[in-house]
């Protein structure tokens, strides 16, 4: 089992590399390597940037971190210096895709700060995390003042004024089988697509076990009908010979057991939540 790597884009600041991570470590995370996602070195500030790294981590306190450079290159292996145009932007999300794809792959748990580089970076940074990230990973970014990072300090110091943000995504899966599946798709298009195609075959069986094994068989018959045509207490009831105040305890019945199957708790759950959620369910069986 591998110990946790950190991950990082870099662009011309190198500093936001080790601030995340030394935050990162006061966290208590146990980071067991570090890989830094970059640019081809033309541009100086890049090759400054990669320099500047270098030094650091040959150096206590960094040194107790293996560090390796991750250059993003197109799926022929020619370099990206920079991320201007769609082709280069598809080649920078296959590349990111490719190396967290590979780690998790070996089992690796991943800390990654898109705080670094081009702003696209961290948006397919994003992307890629919903696609093949698990509960133990963790997406950041670092946030300080600007006349903090230009300083340029590289090593951390007690009150710095510097904040690590974890940014809040929502995983495509949290199934082990599903998740492995996605992990087998080498293009990150397809694996959106392949993921895209999970999700939506999830959210239709989770739908379709609340419908058919969480409700009774008249709770069912009642939140068909107020789903699919939208029907009122009264309407429902003589539709299926029982009484208004019938037809509403099944529904209420039917609220607080969708509250309960969603984890709902801090959720009102009414008639509106119930017909938004089971749209599509009695579409789909129309």
């Amino acid at each position: 089992m591998f110990s946790p790597v950190f991950l990082a884009t870099l662009g011309a600041e190198p500093q936001v590399v080790t601030l995340a991570l030394q935050l990162l470590v006061q966290k208590g995370v146990r980071i067991g390597a570090v890989r830094v996602i970059h640019t081809a070195p033309y541009d100086p500030a890049i090759a400054r940037a990669l320099g500047d790294l270098k030094h650091a981590f040959a150096e206590p306190p960094l040194n107790a971190y293996p560090l390796t450079f991750e250059p993003l290159a197109t799926p022929e292996g020619l370099p990206l210096s920079d991320i201007t145009t769609a082709e280069e932007a598809e080649a920078t999300f296959h590349a990111i895709f490719s190396l967290v794809r590979h780690l998790k792959q070996q089992g690796a748990e991943i800390h990654f700060c898109a705080a670094g580089g081009r702003k696209i970076m961290a948006l397919y940074g994003l992307a890629v995390a919903q696609l093949l990230f698990d509960g133990r990973d963790g997406l950041y970014l670092l946030v300080s003042a600007p006349e903090f990072l230009a300083e340029r300090r590289l090593i951390l110091r007690p009150g710095d004024p510097v904040h690590l943000l974890p940014v809040p995504f929502i995983p495509w899966t949290s199934d082990a089988a599903l998740l492995a599946d996605i992990l087998r798709y080498e293009n990150p298009l397809e694996a959106l697509r392949r993921g895209g195609e999970l999700q939506r075959r999830a959210e239709r069986q989770h739908k379709a076990s609340f419908c058919e094994h969480v409700l009774t068989r008249a709770e069912e018959e009642a939140v068909a009908l107020l789903v699919r045509e939208g029907l009122t207490n009264e309407e429902i009831g003589v539709r299926l010979g029982r009484s208004a105040k019938t037809v509403a305890n099944q529904l209420s019945n039917a609220y607080a057991k969708l509250a309960d199957y969603l984890g709902w708790y801090d959720r009102r759950v009414d008639r509106h939540a119930l017909i938004a959620w089971l749209h599509d369910h009695y579409a789909a069986s129309i």
